[in-house]
């Protein structure tokens, strides 16, 4: 999937990039441009996604085509990833694996090292309109919105271990606990761009948000826990007409490489 992300958006500048731009004064008029973007965002957690994170970190790259009239165009695609998951072990892997304590033990009858992770990716197409301020046309307040897609699930680590590797969860084993779910996504933001015009400083700041429509993607949770009188109680089969309401909010800092020639200052010897 991560490869299929890159690839799209490899394909997609492609397409946008003009072979050869002639040279424009970006400090005087507006100017269609191509921009490649890296990006780091700082998510907090709402709706349902706040049961399972906490803080969240957002990594990925974007492909922006700005018009002459100052539309924006972007395709870009995220890693989500974080360590703050909500929860116990017992609550995390259930009462069947686990001792009172919540240790797994491993294959030596030791308790394993475990850590728990979030993981998942977030792609989307935008379309937005930027209203030109200081110190040039093509820098100013933008709005974008658009559509894409979230996945996100819950990654164990474990040491393996020659003598006590934790055989409860390793290879597919794991899929049964990871809670993964993923669907379509709503993602708007607002901030400022800059491009200026010595062609230093090319970045943005924004507010976002992001609102999925999730359902589960594993067809089954093994997770077991116990009554009061000791029966037991399987997850099981997961509903997949389930939904799940998953919310993130937070600001974006971004670095842009535009691909404008610029136009040579007019200085003449004789």
């Amino acid at each position: 999937m991560r490869k299929t992300i890159l690839t799209l958006l490899c394909v997609l500048a492609t397409v946008v990039s003009t072979v050869a731009q002639t040279p424009r004064n970006i400090s005087k008029e507006a100017i269609p441009v191509t921009m490649f973007q890296v990006t780091y965002a700082a998510l907090f957690p709402g709706m349902d996604t706040k049961t399972d994170y906490g803080f969240t970190n957002n990594v990925g790259g974007s492909v922006i085509y700005k018009t002459e009239k100052n539309w924006l165009f972007t395709a870009n695609g995220n890693l989500v990833f974080g360590n703050q998951i909500k929860g116990s072990r017992i609550d995390l892997l259930g009462e069947s694996i686990t001792t009172e304590y919540g240790e797994v033990i491993g294959g030596g009858g030791l308790p394993s090292s475990l850590a728990f992770f979030q993981r998942g990716f977030h792609f989307q197409a935008e379309v937005g309109k930027l209203f030109d301020l200081a110190p040039n046309p093509n820098s100013g307040i933008f709005v974008q919105a658009g559509l894409g897609y979230l996945r996100n699930r819950i990654r164990i680590d474990y040491m393996i271990e020659e003598q006590n590797t934790p055989y409860q969860l390793i290879d597919d084993y794991q899929y049964g606990y990871d809670r993964m779910r993923g669907g379509i996504a709503f993602h708007g933001e607002v901030g400022y761009m800059l491009l200026s015009n010595a062609r230093v400083y090319n970045l943005s700041v924004s507010l976002e948000m992001t609102y999925a429509r999730t359902k589960p993607l594993r067809d089954y949770d093994f997770r077991v826990f116990y009554d009061e009188n000791g029966e037991p109680h399987i997850m099981g089969y997961n509903d997949k007409n389930k939904r799940f309401n998953d919310l993130y909010y937070g600001i974006r800092v971004s670095w842009m490489i535009p691909t404008y020639q610029r136009q040579p200052d007019a200085y003449y010897y004789y």
